[in-house]
């Protein structure tokens, strides 16, 4: 398995890095990407070539290589990719399309003043245009995985009360059997969202359980359903309890182009608080192996 980690030479690096490794276990391979401005005259791949290039700059990316391959723990391959761009998220996406990589990896989401986390300018770029799942860490996620020793020990995938999941849910069950992970799917619930009717939230909750495990059984995928309820999405996220070296799969919103990513409100809004890593997939997107 591939992963290009959008690397930068600091913490948010770092970060990338060891979310990077816990996705793909011992044996993946990583491609650690340096993007710079268009007009840089570089292109590079380290280890074991030569840039041909005598500058400054060369010095440094090659300074920035050593430290990001001197990060990644034994038992994982991984090269530094050196590459002038126009636009770091178009760069990015390029260079995981070139490489087949399973996901594009950022470290760092940004916290806000409010207390919540806020992705930068690149991480929403490729939030609004990927063709391939963006998984993002933050300083709190990393010291999840930090308690699981660098490991994933579960996936939790994000779902609404509205259909449209099938891919989502194959995706998310794939990538937990692959690494012989649990699989939890937990549908939020925001009550302030629902219709008025007679109904009670403990009748709404059972039945919204009961639809999502046809779904599960429909799609003869193994995994724990949840339904958490509050009187917003913020609430119902906040009812949740999280393992260490946990992440959070969730789709892009219902009028994403299809296979690109848009982010929805609802996905906004999960991804400010969440304590664990996020993944954030394409609309109908497969996975190459089963494509």
């Amino acid at each position: 398995m591939r992963w290009l980690v959008g690397y930068t030479a600091d913490d948010r690096g770092a970060e990338a890095i060891a979310l990077a490794c816990a996705l793909g276990g011992p044996g993946a391979h990583l491609d650690l990407a340096i993007v710079l401005p268009e007009h840089t005259p570089f292109s590079a791949v380290y280890p074991g070539s030569d840039h041909g290039y005598s500058s400054v700059l060369a010095d440094q990316v090659d300074a920035w290589a050593e430290e990001a391959l001197a990060l990644v723990p034994e038992g994982f391959s991984a090269r530094v990719m050196a590459r002038a761009v126009s636009s770091p998220a178009e760069g990015l996406v390029a260079m995981a399309q070139e490489t087949g990589a399973q996901a594009i990896v950022l470290g760092g989401r940004k916290r806000h003043v409010a207390g919540f986390f806020a992705p930068g300018a690149v991480a929403s770029a490729l939030l609004h245009s990927s063709p391939i799942p963006v998984a993002m860490g933050s300083p709190e996620a990393v010291a999840s995985l930090e308690q699981a020793q660098g490991r994933l020990e579960r996936y939790t995938v994000l779902v609404g009360n509205r259909p449209g999941h099938k891919a989502l849910l194959r995706f998310a069950a794939e990538s937990a059997a692959a690494q012989g992970l649990p699989l939890r799917i937990v549908s939020l619930l925001a009550q302030d969202e629902l219709p008025d009717g007679s109904a009670t939230v403990a009748e709404l909750v059972a039945a919204e359980r009961a639809r999502v495990a046809e779904l599960v059984a429909e799609l003869g995928i193994d995994a724990e359903v949840t339904v958490a309820s509050g009187s917003s999405i913020d609430d119902a996220v906040a009812e949740l309890t999280w393992k260490p070296g946990e992440i959070a799969v969730v789709g892009s919103s219902r009028l994403a182009r299809k296979r690109r990513l848009f982010l929805g409100a609802t996905a906004q809004r999960v991804l400010r608080t969440l304590p664990v890593p996020l993944m954030v997939v394409p609309k109908s997107y497969k996975t190459p192996t089963s494509s």
